[in-house]
């Protein structure tokens, strides 16, 4: 059954319009941007898992383990409200309330979040995580923002293709890395697509209308 009669009209229309009504390329598009949004996934996973562990040892020493319930620390409603929700989930999933468990259950927007500017003030305690040279919080606090939103649009399950791919992998891998050689090696490793490494999706010069850039056809799937 060709994938036009499966998905929602709006959902395809997105695909059809970046193919100029090409219904074959349409959902080839479509299904390299399952093949992205899987891969992104599995990078992203590793890059969350090497933050929240830097970032909860870094806080641990400075603060003590109780670090997530301090109101020097975190000064953030939003926060605060992370850490209660997910205390609130391992209970009601009937898991015990520890420190390990906390820390993993605890989302990427509250990782993200210790490095906004309102919590310039960790920003010393932070800084040696990231094992590079010079490096200010705003550099960091706006990969991970955009980090977070292109992770959002993959759970989701909306298209990608118009993200700036090649930055956002890039940011991916260097991030990590800064934190984790071992870390970025992996994802390199467990990576299964070549990243393009120019926009997927441009602007018509005759229409202005966005466009799939037919020049990375060989990247589709057939």
């Amino acid at each position: 059954m060709p994938l036009i009669d499966i998905l929602s009209p709006d959902r395809f229309s997105t695909y059809l319009g970046w193919a100029e009504g090409d219904v074959a390329l349409a959902e080839r598009l479509y299904s390299y941007n399952v093949q992205l949004s899987a891969d992104f996934y599995a990078s992203l996973h590793m890059l969350e898992v090497a933050l929240r562990n830097k970032v909860d040892e870094a806080l641990i020493n400075a603060h003590g383990t109780g670090w997530m319930h301090s109101t020097t620390v975190l000064v953030e409603n939003y926060q605060h409200t992370c850490v209660a929700q997910a205390q609130a989930t391992l209970q009601r999933d009937g898991k015990a309330v520890t420190h390990s468990q906390m820390v993993a259950e605890l989302n990427f927007g509250f990782w993200s979040s210790v490095f906004g500017r309102s919590s310039n003030h960790l920003w010393g305690v932070l800084r040696p995580i990231f094992q590079t040279g010079s490096l200010k919080r705003a550099v960091i606090a706006q990969k991970l923002r955009d980090l977070r939103r292109l992770r959002n649009r993959i759970a989701h399950y909306e298209p990608i293709l118009a993200q700036p791919i090649a930055t956002l992998h890039a940011d991916i891998l260097t991030l990590t890395a800064w934190m984790s050689v071992d870390a970025s090696a992996w994802i390199t490793t467990h990576s299964t697509i070549n990243y393009p490494a120019t926009p997927i999706i441009i602007t018509n010069p005759t229409s202005g209308a966005a466009i799939f850039d037919t020049a990375l056809i060989g990247h589709l799937p057939n």
